[in-house]
């Protein structure tokens, strides 16, 4: 049952990375070049949580490849 809620948890995981590196990815497209400061700041929030996105999906994978002694 453990098994089946990590995988469930990863997967949901590594979606919101996916669709947050998406998100930024698109924005970049869109707005290159950025016209205002303001933009520019939005384009690194969105890069900001793509990179965060990413350090909990690996760290949760890296805890889940570490299996307790049974």
């Amino acid at each position: 049952m453990r098994d089946d809620n990590y995988e469930a948890a990863l997967h949901e995981l590594q979606i919101e990375k996916d669709e947050a590196e998406a998100a930024a990815e698109d924005f970049y497209e869109k707005y290159w070049p950025f016209q205002t400061d303001e933009i520019a700041a939005q384009y690194g929030e969105l890069q900001f949580t793509a990179v965060i996105l990413l350090a909990d999906f690996e760290q949760f994978a890296q805890q889940g490849s570490i299996r307790p002694a049974r």
